[in-house]
Order: C-alpha cells, then sequence, then structure tokens
C-alpha cells in the first residue's frame, strides 16, 4: 500500500506526509512483545494498552503501512551515524486519531528491538547502557500520558527514539549522545557527538560532567572509525536569555557556561522555540502555531521557569533553541 496515500486517509497535514519515505517492508511484530516492552521500560499499564492497539494489516490497512514504514526505516538505517544534513523527526499523529494510530510509532520501533540488541552486543555496548537507551519508549509513554491525558506515543513529534532505535543514539549517565556526521560541503569531514538533556530530573553539573567524559571514552572503543572531533548541543537550556531569570548559580547557567554558543540563526517561525521549551522544558501541550494569551493563561506558575517562560512571552520576546559546542571535553 501506498505509504503517502495512508497518511492523507489518516489526516496527516501535507508537510507531515512528505516525511514517511516509501520502503518495501512490512510490519514485524515480536512473538514476544510483552516481555520486549517491559524491557523497554513501559509500564504495566501501557504495556497492556498497547498491545490492544497492535495493528493489523486487514483491519486497519493505513496505521499498518505507516508503521511498516516507519519499521522499514529504523531497520534500513540501523547502525548508521545521522547524515550531516540532519535527521527529520516523526510528526506527531493527528489528534483524532484511533488508538492503533497512537501506537503505530511504538509498533514500528519496538520491531527493530532484537536487530538493536544485536548491533549493541557487537559493538561492545554493555546492557546498562542498553536498557537505559531503548528504556526511552518507556519514558515517551509515560510522559505522552501525562501531558495528554491518554496512551501511546503518537500525539509528540518523535525525534529522539527512532535514533536510539537504530543504534545514532544512546544514554549514558545524565546525557545521551547522537553519533552525526560532520559535514563541510565536499562530503563528511569528520564525527561529532551531540549532547541531549533528558528530562530525568535536575541537570546536575557533576552528573553531566562524568556523563561527558564516560561518553567520550566508550565511543572511543564502540565506534574507533568514528573519532570524536567535537561535542555539541542544540537546545532551549542554551537559550543566553534563560539568565535574565535564573540564579547565576543555578544548574541550568552553569551548563551553560560550559559551552561556547554559535551565532544564533533565526527560524522562519519565530514561536518555534516557544513551543520547543513549553513542550521539552515544562512539558505541556502545545499548540500548532503561535502561542496565544489563553495558552499562557494555562502555564502553572509555581517554578521560576514557569514564570519566566510567560513574563517573556507577555514582553513581547520569543525563546529560541540554541547551538553551542562543549569546551574543555577533551
Amino acid at each position: 500500500m501506498d505509504v503517502l496515500s495512508a497518511a492523507e486517509r489518516v489526516g496527516f497535514s501535507e508537510r507531515d506526509r512528505v516525511r514517511f519515505q516509501p520502503v518495501e517492508n512490512e510490519l514485524r511484530v515480536p512473538d514476544e512483545a510483552e516481555a520486549l516492552l517491559e524491557y523497554c521500560g513501559v509500564n504495566a499499564a501501557d504495556r497492556q494498552e498497547m498491545l490492544a492497539a497492535r495493528p493489523d494489516p486487514d483491519r486497519d490497512p493505513d496505521w499498518w503501512a505507516i508503521a511498516s514504514a516507519l519499521a522499514g526505516e529504523v531497520e534500513r538505517d540501523l547502525g548508521l551515524a545521522v547524515p550531516s544534513t540532519g535527521f527529520r523527526g516523526w510528526p506527531a499523529v493527528p489528534r483524532d486519531a484511533s488508538a492503533v494510530g497512537l501506537f503505530a510509532g511504538a509498533w514500528a520501533l519496538l520491531a527493530n528491538v532484537p536487530r538493536l540488541l544485536q548491533l549493541h552486543a557487537d559493538r561492545g555496548v554493555p546492557e546498562s547502557v542498553t536498557v537505559a537507551t531503548i528504556s526511552a519508549l518507556g519514558g515517551v509513554m509515560a510522559t505522552h500520558r501525562q501531558v495528554f491525558g491518554r496512551a501511546g506515543v503518537g500525539l509528540m513529534p518523535l525525534w529522539g527514539p527512532p535514533l536510539r532505535f537504530r543504534g545514532a543514539d544512546y544514554e549514558i549517565g545524565r546525557h545521551d549522545y547522537t553519533r552525526t556526521q560532520l559535514g563541510l560541503g565536499d562530503g563528511v569531514s569528520g564525527h561529532l557527538l551531540l549532547i541531549h538533556i533528558p528530562p530525568t530530573g535536575p541537570l546536575d553539573v557533576q552528573a553531566s560532567e562524568e556523563s561527558v567524559a564516560t561518553a567520550v571514552e566508550s565511543f572511543k572503543r564502540w565506534y574507533p572509525e568514528e573519532p570524536i572531533a567535537a561535542l555539541a548541543c542544540h537546545s532551549w537550556l542554551l537559550d543566553p536569555q534563560l539568565a535574565e531569570y535564573l540564579r547565576p548559580d543555578s544548574n541550568i547557567i552553569r551548563f551553560q557556561r560550559r559551552f561556547d554558543l554559535l551565532p544564533l540563526l533565526t527560524p522562519e517561525d519565530q514561536s518555534e522555540g516557544d513551543r520547543e521549551l513549553m513542550r521539552l522544558g515544562l512539558q505541556l501541550p502545545v499548540p500548532d502555531g503561535a502561542l496565544t494569551e489563553e495558552d499562557l493563561a494555562g502555564v502553572p506558575q509555581d517554578s521560576t521557569l514557569q514564570r519566566a517562560f510567560v513574563t517573556h512571552l507577555r514582553s513581547g520576546r520569543h525563546w529560541y533553541g540554541r547551538t553551542g559546542m562543549l569546551t574543555g571535553w577533551n
């Protein structure tokens, strides 16, 4: 079945439909699905809801085609670093999607777990790192339920999980790291690690430094053919405007000081950074376009970050995801 036509029928926008890549693949649901879900850190309630929403090619042909295409993409790119041209994550499903649709991306990821485990074993990745890495699936489901009040993964765009389940991203201590090619116009010129900050608790400076040191040594062993040229981070956490609201000794500001910022590339959509901070930093549902006063009125005002978010936007300014190069790592 044509995945682009299937995506149109279930309600994806034209912009999101083009993200789906026709891949010759049939979704292979693992026989040990429940055990694998538990291994991926999925709690009992979400496991049962996902198993009840198992896609069927006859009953759910459109979602079957979409899940098959996504699974085929992960399998095709297994073991590959992110190219210098980047990676566009999987789009959120339409808000009126069925339960099968809400779990389609999760089934695509789960189908590749056996191959991912073999890749990790071949590269010498310890099981503790493997478990931490694929537990992202359980974390995404828990966040999805918390934010949207519904089981699944589909109402959030998925960037990190597809990379984790193809072996391009690993969680090591406080951070996870994406293997990325560095290109300078005429091909691959080197390799770098992109640092991410999962929303798993305080951004403790010591834990962060230990994570970086462990990652650098680990990737030297696991991927010796990819010598690390630099470590970089792109995040709302690096927006220097946060210093106007947070204490100088706060974990976020101390984290910022470890990076040299690249010049800001102003996004075409001025609200892009606002939505990123709202979704990732505040873990709240985000609108499709610019935030309205009604959206801001719904943001709790319990933490300094929550208050800063609202105050900043009400002053007519915007938040930005910024890119920085880590200093002193080698």
